[in-house]
């Protein structure tokens, strides 16, 4: 299975390239074969499998960072490369510019739903709503047992 030997050999790759957000069938096809037999493959080896999670994980804490850092604001360098023509001779000149990105409200929002519970937009009359159905739902299973 020449397949499955590249992806053996290369798990590095297919760790980076999920890190990076690439798909399953993205990565068959860099190893030129199909999703179906990549997911044959990864559901063959653990090795594979789980260099799809690292992946997935180190990519949802990338991601979490960069959600942190817009959330806070930041300051960055931004480089302009102007050309200018002086006779038949070629100037380029390099600028650069301290830039500020302010904290971003929705940043914010979306960091506090999801670490904060006082901060959670659930509406709170559905979800004792449900809560209720469920323990109705649990006592009426125990009756039936007995």
């Amino acid at each position: 299975m020449k397949g499955l030997d590249d992806i053996l050999q290369n798990l590095d790759k297919v760790e980076a390239w999920t890190r990076q957000g690439m798909t399953e069938e993205q990565i068959a096809n860099k190893f030129g074969i199909s999703r179906a037999t990549f997911w044959k493959y990864k559901k063959s080896n653990v090795n594979i499998l789980n260099a799809l999670k690292k992946g997935r994980v180190d990519l949802g804490d990338d991601l979490k960072m960069c959600l942190a850092k817009k959330a806070f604001g930041f300051t960055y360098t931004e480089k302009k490369t102007i050309t200018k023509y002086v006779g038949d001779d070629e100037i380029k000149t390099v600028e650069e510019y301290e830039r500020y990105s302010p904290p971003d409200v929705a940043a914010i929002h979306l960091l506090l739903k999801n670490i904060d519970t006082e901060w959670r937009n659930d509406d709170q009359a559905t979800l004792n709503l449900k809560r209720e159905k469920l323990e109705m739902e649990k006592a009426k299973a125990d009756a039936e047992i007995w």
